[in-house]
Formats: structure tokens, C-alpha cells, sequence
């Protein structure tokens, strides 16, 4: 087969591992889904982030991210406001409630990748990190020329 083609198949499984190991670190949170937690780690470390920059750090379109922030909102985990100088834009911070969420997953998530990662030194995950990143590059290029848009 194909090394690319091969490539290919190993991020999709590995994108369904990634996603059942996710589940079961949700598990027992106020959290329902990875999506949902991936939010809420972007949130927390960006207070005040807008609808749009969140779309564009998640790659997720404009009514799924206001879908995923509603029910995030619903569980008290995220609150919602107007920026002050532009209506349009609606700005999403975290809530005490969601800070406990996030302190509630660090041990889980550390324990995690250390058991996910123990079989790669640091050079190797620094590489494979790299590479990951000039694949998303590459492929948002694609993406982006089927879309008819320009970067």
C-alpha cells in the first residue's frame, strides 16, 4: 500500500481513538463531548474570545460552534456577551464552574498522554508536532482552493 494512502488511514483511526479515549476523560463532567472540552480548553485560555475566532481555531463552522457554545452556556461552563465597541461580535469567556471542569480534567489528560506518548522521546514528539502542523497547513491550503477561497 500506498505510504501516503497508509498515512491517511492511521490519522483516521487514529482521530476515532483519539475520540473514544476523549469520551471516557469526559466521562462523569459537566462536559458531554471532546468537541465540547476542546472548546472549553480555547475558552479558557483565551478570555473573551469571539464566534469567529473560535471557528477558526476549531475549523468548525459558524452554526456548529454556535450549537457547541449554547449547550456549553446551558451547563454553566461559559458565558456569553456583545462586545462593548462591536455589536456584531459575540465574545465567549469561562465561568468558575468551567475552571473546575478544566482543573477536573488535568489529572486525567496528564495521566493520558503519558500513558499515549510513553514510547516517544522529546525529539520525536517535537518532530512528529511539526509535522502534524505542516500537514493541517497543507491541507487547509487544499481546503481552502476547493473552497474557492484564497491564503
Amino acid at each position: 500500500m500506498d505510504s501516503k494512502v497508509k498515512i491517511i488511514m492511521n490519522l483516521l483511526r487514529t482521530s476515532t481513538l483519539l475520540n473514544r479515549v476523549g469520551l471516557k476523560l469526559v466521562e462523569g463532567t459537566d462536559l458531554a463531548s471532546v468537541q465540547q472540552w476542546q472548546l472549553l480548553g480555547i475558552i479558557d485560555r483565551n478570555e473573551g474570545i469571539s464566534l469567529a475566532k473560535l471557528c477558526e481555531e476549531t475549523l468548525v463552522t459558524k452554526q456548529n460552534i454556535t450549537g457547541l457554545v449554547e449547550r456549553l452556556r446551558k451547563a454553566g461552563v461559559i458565558t456569553t456577551w456583545t462586545d462593548s465597541n462591536d455589536k456584531r461580535i459575540t465574545r465567549v469567556g469561562i465561568t468558575s464552574k468551567g475552571k473546575e471542569t478544566m482543573e477536573e480534567m488535568k489529572p486525567r489528560t496528564e495521566m493520558s498522554n503519558n500513558t499515549t506518548f510513553a514510547d516517544f522521546s522529546e525529539e520525536e514528539l517535537d518532530m512528529f508536532d511539526n509535522m502534524l502542523e505542516r500537514l493541517v497547513t497543507s491541507l487547509l491550503l487544499e481546503s481552502n482552493v476547493k473552497e474557492g477561497k484564497k491564503e
